[in-house]
């Protein structure tokens, strides 16, 4: 009995021994397995492949890429000009690789914007100059009227070409668009008198008012025949006669009369604060205020009494003084 206890003794520590043996085999498989990582792979070559082209090789090695834009003089836009770690090196997938791509020609004139926007611009001007150490912005802009379509810069200060050595601001002009410099007068009459005049000067039109006594309260500043007739062509700078209806106990303290005031900027002036005021035996009071460039064209509908003295003044000095009798 007992040389049969120790058999058996024996084979239990004997299959202990295997089964340790065999769990440690496979627990050093499992290790270097674990610790030998993802297969490796040479390094493909990519410089001077343009960038698609060089992502698309890195991609089927399993590789990915840190891109690193920079201006190069020498190279197109585009184009890998250096990666890192260099071709034929040993990595293992899913490796980054760094590719120095060229953003094209370091910038060193005042490009062409004609027919661009203020946006592009702007964008572009950071775009180019901040890895350039150098700050260019946008300075004076301009609007003009133009055949070109509104929003489209139609001129710049430097001109293109211009070395931007020394350059710290561009000026642009830009088109708001047609100008209507003439238009077809509608059948005014039954209208009120101030909102005619409203609309017709903003196409520079002058008016002129001719009283007439009403006894209907309700015809009291309504339009009651107008010269030219309605589907006349006016230009700006002329001028429309209405004939408007005013109460008697209007016509005696009348000497009130509706007026347009047309001021043009001097085109030598490149912007400035515009304001108009007028002074009658009421009060003198402002009609107008705003920012205004050269060559712009100002008409302020506006009511006063006899002997009104109209103040223009630019950027706050006095520029223009008129009578209107």
């Amino acid at each position: 009995m007992e040389s049969n206890s120790k058999l058996v003794v024996r084979n239990v520590a004997l299959i202990i021994a295997i089964f340790i043996c065999v769990f440690l085999a496979i627990s050093l498989v499992t290790f270097f397995v674990l610790r030998k990582g993802p297969p490796e792979v040479a390094v493909p070559k990519v410089t001077n492949k343009d960038l698609i082209e060089g992502l698309i090789i890195l991609q089927k090695k399993n590789l990915r890429a840190l891109i690193d834009p920079r201006y190069f003089s020498d190279q197109p836009k585009n184009t890998i000009v250096e990666q890192m770690p260099k071709a034929g090196s040993i990595v293992r997938e899913k490796k980054d690789i760094k590719l120095i791509v060229s953003k094209g020609p370091i910038i060193s004139i005042v490009e062409d914007y004609m027919g661009m926007t203020i946006t592009f611009v702007q964008n572009r001007l950071q775009e180019i100059f901040s890895f350039q150490g150098k700050t260019i912005r946008i300075g004076n802009v301009t609007y003009v009227a133009s055949e070109y379509p509104e929003g489209t810069i139609v001129g710049q200060y430097p001109p293109p070409n211009t070395p931007i050595t020394n350059v710290e601001t561009i000026d642009l002009i830009i088109s708001k668009g047609r100008e209507i410099h003439a238009f077809q007068l509608k059948d005014y009459t039954g209208q009120k008198v101030e909102d005619v005049m409203q609309l017709l000067a903003l196409r520079g039109v002058l008016v002129h008012i001719i009283t007439e006594e009403v006894l209907d309260p309700s015809m009291n500043g309504i339009i009651i025949s107008q010269e030219p007739a309605a589907a006349t062509v006016v230009k700006r700078n002329e001028t429309v006669t209405f004939l408007v209806g005013y109460l008697p106990s209007e016509e005696e303290k009348e000497k009130l009369f509706a007026r347009v005031l047309n001021f043009d900027v001097p085109d030598d002036i490149e912007e400035a604060d515009v304001r108009i005021v007028v002074k009658d035996r009421i009060s003198e009071r402002e009609i107008y205020n705003a920012e205004n460039v050269g060559g712009d064209s100002i008409s302020v509908p506006f009511k006063s009494y006899s002997n009104t003295i109209v103040y223009i003044y630019v950027d706050n000095g006095l520029f223009e003084m008129r009578t209107m009798e």
